[in-house]
């Protein structure tokens, strides 16, 4: 069935008439949507009759809402995976390795990346801690650290003899200034190196105690090895030289 509606206006001093024309066709609904056409109107629409008022309606194209789920959100995450791993493969710029699990994928996707990879951001902090630091090209470099010089081989070995312990099983909330009063009346301290996560500044369980004289070293490592501190059993022993 067909419907003609007309309408007058006024456009440039000009009376027009306009005639739109709407098909009317049955469409099954919700009963929901069905009792809410029972609704008493109100407003300018109180007087309407049943259906729509072009005057005061207007009527959109319909939207329709599709919902992801998390299930689908995943697929479409490794469908991209699969495709940025088949263009490497395609350019020939080799695969990628994990660095983790040495696997196919990137290390962030890295499904072992909670267990296996604080393991390996502990590797890395005690690398890190005996790790010298490098020096950029052109840079001043002291004459006792000059490649070639006699010096840069007794330092290096005066380094990796110095009495350093390991404490391990340390808290989450210690601080450097507790690993201090901890280890200071043992004797005179050099260094404390306390390992912390890079974004939360939070103590990664272990240390490295430096005295000054290695009787004060081997004191503290009897005296404090299993040792209860808190709610934990400290572990300690002598740090592994540089290199080894």
């Amino acid at each position: 069935a067909a419907k003609q509606w007309y309408q007058r206006r006024v456009r440039d001093e000009k009376m027009m008439k306009i005639t739109r024309h709407y098909k009317l066709s049955k469409v099954k609904v919700p009963r929901a949507v069905a009792d809410r056409k029972k609704w008493k109107k109100f407003g300018d629409c109180s007087k309407d009759a049943p259906g729509i008022n072009p005057a005061h309606s207007m009527v959109g194209d319909p939207v329709f809402l599709t919902l992801a789920t998390k299930k689908d959100q995943q697929e479409k995450k490794e469908d991209d995976m699969a495709d940025k791993v088949s263009k490497i493969k395609a350019s020939g710029q080799g695969m990628v390795v994990c660095r983790i699990c040495k696997g196919a994928h990137w290390t962030k996707q890295c499904p072992y990346k909670d267990t296996l990879g604080a393991a390996l951001d502990v590797r890395e902090e005690e690398a890190n801690a005996t790790k010298m630091p490098t020096r950029a090209p052109g840079t001043y470099v002291p004459p006792a650290i000059r490649k070639g010089d006699s010096r840069d081989d007794t330092q290096s070995r005066q380094r990796d003899e110095n009495p350093t312990i390991r404490v391990s099983n340390l808290a989450e909330e210690t601080s450097d200034k507790d690993l201090q009063d901890l280890f200071k009346p043992f004797g005179a301290l050099s260094r404390i190196y306390l390992a912390k996560d890079k974004n939360t500044g939070i103590s990664k369980g272990f240390a490295y105690i430096t005295y000054n004289r290695r009787e004060s070293a081997e004191k503290a490592l009897k005296q404090l090895h299993r040792y209860r501190y808190g709610h934990l059993i400290l572990q300690v022993e002598w740090a592994k030289p540089s290199g080894s």
